[in-house]
């Protein structure tokens, strides 16, 4: 009937919806963090600044990054 097939299609929705959460969480974690501040602080050098102010800029930069392309994923899953 009409209404297991929806009932089938949102519950395979979902999966895919969880999928892509656990595979993004995999991605961008604590470590890809680190190592992206650490590259971006190691490259760029904002003068007057000290190397603890520039990587707490870099992590609020890298936090708002990530965000924008966890949502960008999620709609595309």
């Amino acid at each position: 009937d009409n209404n297991t097939v929806n009932e089938e299609e949102g519950e395979v929705m979902s999966l895919f919806s969880k999928l892509g959460d656990d595979i993004i969480d995999e991605v961008f974690n604590e470590e890809l963090q680190k190592e992206i501040v650490e590259a971006l602080n190691k490259n760029i050098d904002i003068p007057f600044l000290s190397e603890k102010t520039e990587e707490k800029a870099f992590n609020a930069l890298y936090d708002t990054i990530e965000g924008v392309i966890k949502k960008a994923i999620l709609e595309k899953v």
